[in-house]
């Protein structure tokens, strides 16, 4: 029995210890952020909203966690401005594609009737712009965390694999979404995670995704 107990501990001490800390370290992160419920904090009238600030705080801040553990620089998390002149034109060109997706799935899609998913954000400009502000912060947030701690920290033990991996929770997390979203999520993860690693950065990835939030909370309104 000794035996078989030392057996399994050779077999964890084959495995690199920071990439094994980042994997689990945000399955712990996400399943606590999708577990929370009302934190009656900030605004404990707006649970919606609410939950956007502190959960865009949780992937903000709990990453640094283990950038001081293992005494990172900042780059080694994607958090750089990279080339802006060669991916801020990378990303308006792709968002010119995801412009006519966008066009074509909010035309034949029940997408029309989900955004925004911020339902005040229909009452008025200023109850639009202020959801806005709140998902851009929640933006950052979201891919600071996938496709700057994931993407990046991953990078140093598995390459360009990295792109799946963290293209696999980020799919995962979109389980509440609409069906065509969710799948979508799939390659949207490995198309994001692509850009990151191009750039850099993950600053693209969040001008990009924002975007195209933006877009779809827009066509929300006019369809």
């Amino acid at each position: 029995m000794l035996q078989v107990l030392k057996d399994y501990l050779d077999e964890l001490k084959k495995i690199d210890i920071e990439a094994a800390a980042i994997i689990i370290y945000s399955t712990l992160v996400l399943l606590f952020a999708i577990f929370l419920r009302r934190t009656h904090i900030i605004l404990p009238r707006d649970v919606f909203v609410e939950r956007l600030i502190v959960v865009g705080l949780i992937y903000v801040v709990t990453p640094f966690f283990l950038y001081f553990v293992f005494k990172h620089e900042p780059k080694d998390f994607g958090i750089s401005l990279g080339n802006p002149k060669q991916w801020l034109k990378e990303v308006l060109f792709f968002y010119a594609i995801f412009l006519i997706i966008l066009f074509i799935t909010f035309k034949f899609t029940n997408l029309k009737n989900v955004y925004p998913l911020y339902r005040k954000a229909t009452h008025g400009m200023s109850y639009f712009f202020f959801y806005q502000l709140i998902q851009l912060w929640y933006m950052l947030g979201w891919e600071f965390f996938f496709r700057g701690f994931m993407l990046f920290g991953l990078e140093r033990t598995f390459g360009r694999l990295s792109i799946l991996i963290q293209a696999i929770p980020f799919a995962i997390v979109h389980f509440k979404k609409p069906q065509i979203e969710a799948y979508g999520a799939i390659f949207a993860g490995i198309f994001l995670g692509i850009i990151g690693l191009r750039a850099r950065t993950f600053l693209p990835c969040v001008l990009l995704h924002y975007l195209i939030l933006l877009t779809a909370d827009i066509l929300g309104i006019l369809f």
